[in-house]
């Protein structure tokens, strides 16, 4: 059998054998509101298949910070198939259908396998790069910024994995955990909405997010000043997400 002889065409070949393992192992569902651990899950990899979940911190003073939100396509688990770092506590915003891999199996089986291997520490790189992004938003920006980083990045997300067709979606996050996200008051983060919606760029209504400048919303998402901007596709076209 011959190998894929460039890098892309082994990462698309580890995309497929991901997908696959992702297609043949068992599938759990949790309720709106569980905790990944509470349902007696072991360390592995997650594939969320329908429905978002967040990775959470709480403080000793009684303070929650969200530090991940994973969107229906995301996989959860990568560090701790490297081994860096256990899969920490994870909370379902909606109920979450996932396809579950032991860990075992994953360190086994897939991490065995060159291009699936190579796959999982591109999405793991991406994964970091897409963290650090917003966490240069998080600290840099104003909370205008913020808000608008994170709104363009749940529509980018569900956009590129063809979940979306419209300037639509579905935002199941309250306000207080959207302050928990990006560090904001909820009495900020309602003000910033209405000055987003006097000003036509997006709004936020029932959990229903819909982008009216799609321009305008990326120059906030990307130095929280309003100029001519654009996003960029995903390089070499290749997913984040199993599927």
């Amino acid at each position: 059998m011959n190998r894929p002889s460039s890098l892309l065409d082994q990462l698309a070949l580890g995309q497929s054998n991901l997908k696959a393992t992702f297609g043949s192992a068992p599938r759990r569902t949790l309720k709106a509101g569980e905790l990944l651990g509470a349902a007696g899950s072991n360390q592995g990899l997650y594939h969320v298949r329908m429905g978002w979940a967040c990775q959470f911190h709480d403080f000793t003073d009684g303070r929650r910070s969200i530090r991940e939100v994973y969107l229906p396509g995301d996989v959860i688990g990568l560090n701790a198939v490297l081994g860096t770092r256990p899969v920490e506590k994870i909370f379902t915003l909606t109920a979450v259908t996932m396809e579950v891999i032991p860990v075992e199996h994953a360190v086994l089986k897939l991490m065995s396998d060159h291009p699936t291997a190579l796959y999982i520490a591109w999405l793991l790189s991406k994964r970091q790069q897409r963290t650090a992004q917003f966490l240069t938003a998080i600290s840099h920006f104003d909370a205008r910024g913020r808000l608008a980083a994170m709104l363009l990045d749940f529509y980018t997300r569900l956009r590129r994995r063809k979940l979306i067709s419209e300037s639509t979606y579905n935002l199941p996050l309250t306000q207080a955990e959207i302050g928990n996200y990006l560090g904001l008051t909820v009495v900020h983060i309602n003000r910033i909405l209405r000055s987003l919606r006097a000003e036509q760029i997006v709004v936020l209504e029932k959990h229903c997010v819909t982008i009216l400048d799609l321009e305008r919303l990326t120059a906030l998402a990307q130095d929280g000043e309003v100029h001519t901007a654009s996003t960029d596709n995903c390089a070499h076209g290749l997913s984040e997400a199993a599927d």
